[in-house]
């Protein structure tokens, strides 16, 4: 069997469960590809038996992961499983890829969600997530990967009964929809615009900006220079602010200077409420005793060196021996 893991990461939580999902895949004895969704193509997907999508929970799905695959052709049965990192909001992703995944002819076989850290410019450091993905997590990855090389040999000889069910849509996921429904509503980033300093910018020398824009917004090699969904700014209502954290050289900066100054000291008292709630239901681990969340810490503030946050070493397109 031929395993192909298609996978989106900024930090690097994705990329390391999406690693261990691999390796599960491979003792299972199948042969396995892991790539990044910028180096994925559909005709690709051709030769492989089962397919994994994999990304952060971006409210929702990720709008890169979630294009790649609106714009999938028709895959004709083909099994698939999902699997995601997110952090305090992590009920409304599967309801929403499951069936997006299905509308494009797959078999979506299963589904897995990890908790992760999360590293944004205005939230706390340490975050409510703080130290996961952790050992147990990553150990909980392999095992997927193994099981869904197994359950798709098993699922193809006819014992549909191990196809996960549905996502339920059950009230966390009502009440997750509703809190990214009002985020989304909102038409500009909350963060305010992030612009662009030419000064400062050293393209073509640097393009890591380019190279790891989620939107496709940036592109230096025009004339004029496109930086953002405005042009000139980049105010997409998706609260992205990743080109700002990986710039090395400060040359991407917030409109208000004092925007992450305003997060001092502000809690998130949804996210506890959900927090708390999977604690007391055995799904989230906390590592981070709830009074040392660093309300008073936004990231930027936790770790001042620029870049703030490290693009992860992208992984070459390989096999199992080089897992």
């Amino acid at each position: 069997m031929k395993v192909l893991i298609i996978y989106y990461t900024q930090s690097g939580n994705t990329q390391a469960v999406a690693r261990q999902i691999a390796r599960g895949a491979e003792s299972a004895g199948a042969e396995v590809t892991m790539l990044r969704l910028k180096r994925a193509t559909y005709e690709m997907m051709e030769e492989y038996d089962l397919i994994g999508f994999g990304s952060p929970t971006w409210k929702a799905d990720t709008p890169n992961m979630h294009a790649f695959i609106d714009k999938m052709p028709p895959q004709n049965g083909k099994h698939c499983f999902a699997f995601n990192t997110h952090g305090t909001l992590p009920h409304l992703y599967f309801p929403i890829v499951i069936p997006n995944l299905k509308s494009h002819g797959l078999l979506p076989i299963g589904y897995r969600g990890w908790y992760g850290d999360v590293n944004m410019p205005g939230m706390p450091k340490p975050y409510y997530t703080m130290g996961h993905p952790d050992e147990q997590d990553l150990a909980e990855a392999e095992a997927f990967g193994r099981e869904m090389v197994e359950n798709s040999r098993r699922i193809s000889a006819g014992e549909t009964d191990l196809i996960y069910p549905e996502p339920e849509m059950n009230d966390k996921v009502f009440e997750q929809a509703m809190i990214c429904s009002n985020m989304l509503l909102c038409p500009t980033n909350p963060q305010g615009a992030f612009l662009r300093d030419p000064e400062k910018c050293r393209y073509p020398k640097c393009h890591v900006c380019m190279d790891n824009c989620m939107m496709g917004y940036i592109d230096l090699s025009k004339d004029p220079q496109v930086f953002g969904n405005r042009g000139d700014r980049c105010d997409d209502c998706h609260e992205c602010s990743y080109c700002f954290m990986i710039c090395p050289f400060g040359a991407i900066y917030t409109e208000d200077p004092n925007q992450f100054e305003k997060d001092k000291g502000i809690r998130h008292r949804n996210f506890e409420v959900m927090l708390d709630r999977d604690e007391a239901e055995g799904t989230f681990r906390r590592h981070i005793p709830a009074d040392e969340v660093g309300f008073d810490t936004p990231y930027i503030y936790w770790h001042p060196q620029r870049p703030y946050l490290k693009v992860p070493k992208e992984e070459k397109e390989y096999g199992g021996e080089n897992l």
